[in-house]
């Protein structure tokens, strides 16, 4: 077995083989064993995989067949590009495409009435069992949120408030929550562009994700929830969308 540096932020060292030039294609190869890492917790969902040029090492294969395996596993949702930061791990199980794929399909106003449900649940069970690594993470979000704002750098705010909502569903102790909200990230980011939170941040005079980290910090479940609330009103005004049904 060969050892890959891993370029992720603090992931350390993991271990892939090199692939096998049998009947199967050396891109089907590489697929097969970086998947293999993902599914194995080799490399974790929310971490950077090796850039490319060292997975080429690593596996043996051309750049240009860890280009297409790559792609491969983007396009069955394990993996999502970042421009300018890499390729990350976004989920480490199959089964989530189809769930992953229809999310990406649906409506924003149905996208938006799970959301008002799951925020509140996520909001309540942060504030009750997130941890000092947890709230530092979603701390972080929250600045670098403020930095593309300050920037007035779309993409990099939507890329940060997304990751915010992701980070605080993760830090609620229920596996389930985490998953369903990392299965929703496209449709998010995409809920997020169309409400031009950019603009709407910029003119709103306090920030509800500000009041939930501070709940959160001070493990104040009943606040959290209320800034949950004040958030989602504040998307469902910006959308326009009818959701009262």
């Amino acid at each position: 077995m060969t050892t890959a540096r891993d370029a992720s932020r603090g992931q350390g060292e993991v271990r892939v083989r090199t692939v096998g030039r049998g009947k199967v294609s050396l891109v089907e190869s590489a697929t097969d064993e970086i998947r293999g890492q993902i599914v194995s917790g080799g490399w974790p969902v929310g971490s950077r995989i090796p850039p490319e040029s060292a997975l080429s090492e690593t596996l043996g294969v051309s750049r240009a067949s860890v280009r297409e395996a790559v792609r491969s596993l983007v396009h069955a949702g394990l993996l999502e590009p970042r421009q300018g930061d890499g390729t990350f791990v976004i989920s480490d199980d199959d089964s989530a495409l189809a769930l992953r794929r229809r999310l990406e399909r649906a409506e924003l106003t149905h996208v938006t009435q799970v959301r008002q449900g799951l925020d509140v649940v996520a909001a309540r069970q942060a504030a009750k069992h997130r941890t000092e690594a947890q709230l530092a993470g979603i701390e972080d979000a929250l600045a670098r949120r403020g930095a593309a704002l300050a920037a007035r750098d779309g993409d990099a705010f939507t890329a940060a408030d997304a990751e915010f909502h992701i980070l605080v569903a993760e830090a609620g102790a229920n596996p389930v929550l985490a998953d369903i909200y990392r299965s929703l990230s496209a449709a998010l980011r995409e809920e997020l562009r169309r409400a031009a939170c950019l603009d709407t941040a910029t003119a709103a005079r306090t920030d509800p994700h500000s009041r939930l980290t501070e709940a959160i910090r001070a493990q104040d479940p009943q606040a959290a929830v209320d800034a949950a609330v004040q958030l989602l009103a504040g998307h469902v005004r910006d959308l326009a969308l009818p959701l009262d049904d």
